[in-house]
């Protein structure tokens, strides 16, 4: 008798996306249309997003699809399955068979949640979005997709975070521990593993609340520079500060949407301009409506002012003279 053959959760989760999916998007889906703009949750990109997705041009667009995308996506068995290791990529992964059913034409788009656009005939696949952000140079690797990376000054975008979820927020959660491990601190932020680990043990030490911002804003600090980094790399690849869009938010988005090859007009200025002075939704977490000439130097809504000093040092030990925290 021979012995029982074992199905690996890879492989199952294969078989579910090919019954869901009988046609093949790793054939018929159109990568090359593909246009990602990416960065930390509560960095701004939702903005960015709202505004790029009103071009002239045929779309179809999603805002962050990937948790939605049915079968869920096999990375995490609890928590927020869409995150991973930084790793290298095989053709097949599934990080990658999600972003090529997205540009599928066969593939319908309001099965995601989160699909903004659909124009018939579009020419764009444009996704904004925040998670799976370590299996990004994967994907630049296999197509070199145009690509914005939305950077900001890590203690507000935790202070935005936990004061739009909570502290009990799972978002980050396995990215935490996973930018601490060898091949992303080698590939990314060499040289500075020593310090990293001390504060990131430094960190487990501290009280429960303590602990949970911390180590999160260390990790969105090293998410950061690996979007820098990669930016540097990959000539498709752009990065933008947030507070440099506060600051001049047309010269901006111009920019922004030329690495996209995404055609401006008229419509898209007057978008533009109504989001950067406040009005009756300003005061929702979630709102892209912002009075923007306050936004580098808001109070904080969720932080203490010794919990923000705290991050502060943590981020300047990490970076040193290597890189500069985000501010």
């Amino acid at each position: 008798m021979g012995m029982p053959f074992k199905i690996s959760a890879r492989e199952r989760w294969e078989a579910k996306f090919r019954s869901a999916y009988p046609f093949d998007p790793e054939k018929s889906g159109e990568t090359d249309r593909l246009r990602l703009i990416l960065g930390v949750g509560r960095s701004g990109t939702s903005w960015v997003s709202q505004v790029l997705f009103k071009t002239p041009m045929p779309c179809r667009c999603f805002s962050e699809p990937l948790f939605h995308i049915v079968p869920p996506l096999p990375f995490q068995k609890s928590g927020d399955h869409t995150a991973l290791g930084y790793q290298p990529f095989q053709t097949g992964h599934p990080l990658l068979r999600a972003y090529q059913l997205l540009a599928d034409r066969q593939f319908a788009g309001t099965a995601v949640q989160t699909l903004q656009r659909n124009d018939a005939g579009w020419e764009a696949c444009v996704v904004k979005e925040v998670h799976s952000l370590l299996g990004t140079e994967g994907l630049l690797r296999q197509w070199r997709t145009p690509t914005a990376f939305i950077l900001r000054d890590p203690v507000y975008i935790i202070d935005s975070l936990f004061a739009a979820q909570t502290l009990q927020t799972i978002y980050l959660d396995h990215e935490v521990e996973a930018v601490q491990a060898g091949p992303f601190v080698e590939r990314f932020v060499p040289k500075r593993e020593a310090e990293i680990q001390r504060r990131f043990a430094d960190a487990a030490r501290r009280e429960p609340r303590l602990r949970l911002i911390l180590g999160k804003v260390l990790c969105v600090q090293l998410l950061q520079e690996m979007f820098s980094v990669l930016a540097a790399e990959f000539p498709s690849a752009r990065v933008l500060r947030y507070e440099e869009l506060c600051a001049a938010p047309r010269a901006g988005f111009l920019a922004l949407a030329a690495t996209l090859s995404i055609p401006w007009d008229d419509a898209m200025d007057a978008y533009l301009s109504h989001t950067t002075a406040a009005d009756v939704t300003s005061s929702d977490p979630y709102s892209v409506v912002r009075n923007t000439s306050e936004q580098s130097a808001r109070a904080l809504k969720f932080l203490s002012a010794s919990e923000a000093a705290a991050c502060r040092e943590a981020l300047q030990a990490i970076t040193g003279d290597n890189a500069k925290a985000a501010r």
